[in-house]
């Protein structure tokens, strides 16, 4: 039915190309800061997997013993103010909800714990580029990486990764899902195609686009809230999620051929109230299931829910604590020509030092 929103997308395609021309041409001019800056981002409006390749960055970066900073949004979140963490940092205090991070950030701060090498900070800001600035001048990062930052022209990059969902649709917003034409991928430095869990990936789909990598998501295990393991013995489960692409959840579960007697969707960063809970519980015990399996970002949703003491509180305890809930810990591989991507972090490395 969207396709009746075309008309729309032809005026929003035009915004775009007169915005980008005016960029390239110099008439808006760009921001630089003293650090090296890193965006990680796409032409589609989700589901890409810009935040797994934000912790791989960030990873490589933190591993040479420099000190990153990174920038989100935390899209969805309640309050709009400046929110700053450093990598390891323990909830004592309660701070560490959706309502101050988002659910990204807060995977994130639980995929990037404190290592002995660099030093990390997180900061969601719904201004990136003030945040930004704040980690350029304040915390003196060697190098900021910017969580969906391919828009952001404003601000100059010293390396452009776009992520791009090879399977993605071709048409614009509000019709289709994509912020801009895909042909202006070739903006960026780097292009990465992100398979996910397909089984159907082909490598030879790119055409005459230069500087391209491929990757996938590998499963490492299923684990609950205390670090527990999921036995891959006999599994019969209930599955939800609440992400920009669900189909990826699914053909994981195809994949690891576990056996899911009902799948739940839910929209992209879903905010989950008491009755999603009692649905997913309800599901469990009607379907005789033996476990509840969702993604990572699902469940930091209701590890750190908002409304504090309330009735949803209350029930996302439950299904965590009190049933067999488990998450899916996932890692990011890459799958041709990691040496071009490898290159242009070593470029940036030599830089730093």
């Amino acid at each position: 039915m969207r396709i009746i929103l075309l008309p729309f997308s032809f005026i929003f395609r035009l915004a775009v190309w007169i915005r980008n021309k005016l960029y390239k041409n110099e008439l808006i001019k760009t921001k630089s800061l003293s650090c090296k800056v890193i965006s990680i981002g796409n032409v589609s409006s989700g589901g890409t997997g810009k935040t797994p390749m934000v912790e791989y960055i960030t990873r490589y970066f933190i591993g040479k013993g420099k000190s990153v900073s990174v920038i989100l949004k935390g899209y969805k979140r309640v309050y709009d103010d400046m929110q700053v963490a450093e990598f390891g940092y323990q909830n004592t205090d309660g701070r560490l909800n959706t309502e101050n991070f988002g659910d990204e950030a807060l995977m994130l701060l639980e995929n990037l714990p404190k290592t002995e090498g660099g030093k990390g900070l997180l900061i969601v800001s719904d201004n990136k580029i003030s945040g930004a600035k704040f980690a350029d001048n304040k915390f003196k990062s060697d190098a900021v990486i910017i969580d969906d930052g391919f828009q952001l022209r404003k601000l100059f990059r010293d390396l452009d990764i776009v992520m791009v969902n090879p399977y993605e649709k071709k048409h614009l917003l509000p019709a289709g899902n994509l912020r801009e034409p895909f042909k202006n991928v070739k903006r960026a430095d780097v292009i990465i195609f992100n398979h996910k869990f397909s089984d159907n990936i082909n490598l030879l789909h790119k055409g005459n686009l230069s500087s391209v990598v491929d990757c996938s998501y590998e499963l490492v295990n299923f684990v609950n809230i205390k670090n527990e393991v999921l036995e891959n013995k006999q599994v019969k489960a209930i599955a939800f999620c609440g992400i920009g692409d669900p189909d990826s959840f699914k053909k994981l579960m195809e994949r690891t051929k576990t056996d899911i007697v009902h799948f739940i969707r839910f929209p992209d960063h879903h905010g989950f109230k008491k009755e999603d809970i009692e649905k997913i519980i309800s599901a469990y015990k009607n379907e005789n299931a033996n476990c509840i399996l969702t993604t990572h970002k699902d469940f930091v949703r209701l590890k750190y829910p908002k409304l504090k003491e309330s009735e949803l509180e209350k029930a996302a305890y439950e299904i965590i604590t009190n049933y067999p809930l488990y998450y899916a810990n996932i890692k990011l591989q890459i799958l041709q020509n990691e040496e071009l991507l490898n290159k242009k972090l070593e470029n940036l490395l030599l830089e730093i030092c």
